[in-house]
């Protein structure tokens, strides 16, 4: 097994690798920024990504997969009370109903209800809440950033940041004195790729064209992706609460979206 932080630092450096292979191979121009915008996208890098990474690993240590799942996904209640208090925007009777909807619907995926999967602790529910903020605080400040920066440059460059913050904490030749197997490696890069790279370049572009608590809810998703992952790849159990909860999940997202 490979500790959770390892694979949060290797999982930035490996999709910081491939945004920049991919971009320098397929348009060189994407990676021309400007230093306002280098900055902007650093911000993105390591509040939205490292700290937020940093938060949901201690939740993950401090509580379990299913508490810090639910946690993480609150972000919409903050990025919607952002847009309230702060840019003094109504709020949609739609939008309430599909964030209730959603959040109820991951509470059942991750069985908030069975307190022998569902552990919460103060420390660890303030780091939940905590990577909760970091996310909502990813998705409004990608968002300002992409009035000027194309969404893979500043995806290309958040990641940067974000594994340069990493390499104070676990430098990359640590990482490489580990002795991974080439299994393990090749496991690593499908998580930076299929699981990081592509997943967070096409949420980061659709944040050009949905407003930012419409853009949360529909990242609400993620949990019952991953259940259904697991039920169909694992062979993991899919109860019928976990069922509905996915469906609850879905309606959000068509509700907040018609």
């Amino acid at each position: 097994s490979v500790d959770p932080l390892f694979l949060v630092v290797i999982r930035a450096y490996l999709a910081t690798l491939t945004l920049l292979t991919v971009l320098a191979l397929l348009n060189p121009a994407r990676l021309r920024i400007k230093r306002r915008d280098f900055w902007a996208a650093a911000v993105v890098g390591i509040i939205g990504l490292a700290v937020n990474n940093f938060f949901y690993f201690e939740a993950l240590h401090l509580t379990n997969v299913a508490t810090a799942l639910l946690l993480q996904y609150q972000a919409p209640i903050l990025v919607a009370l952002y847009t309230v208090l702060v840019q003094r925007q109504a709020l949609q009777r739609r939008v309430i109903l599909a964030m209730a909807l959603a959040i109820l619907g991951c509470a059942l995926v991750v069985r908030a209800y069975d307190f022998e999967v569902f552990r919460p602790n103060l420390v660890g529910v303030a780091a939940g809440l905590g990577g909760a903020g970091a996310f909502a605080f990813y998705i409004l400040a990608s968002r300002a950033a992409l009035r000027t920066l194309n969404p893979w440059t500043l995806l290309t460059y958040a990641y940067l940041s974000a594994s340069l913050a990493w390499a104070v904490v676990i430098p990359p030749w640590l990482v490489i004195a580990h002795g991974f197997g080439l299994k393990t490696w090749g496991a690593f890069l499908a998580v930076a790729t299929v699981g990081t790279v592509i997943p967070f370049g096409l949420f980061i572009s659709g944040l050009r064209f949905l407003p930012p608590t419409q853009a949360s809810i529909v990242g609400t998703l993620e949990p019952v992706v991953a259940a259904v992952a697991a039920y169909a790849i694992l062979g993991e159990t899919l109860i019928p609460l976990q069922i509905l909860g996915g469906a609850l999940v879905l309606a959000g997202v068509v509700v907040v979206q018609t």
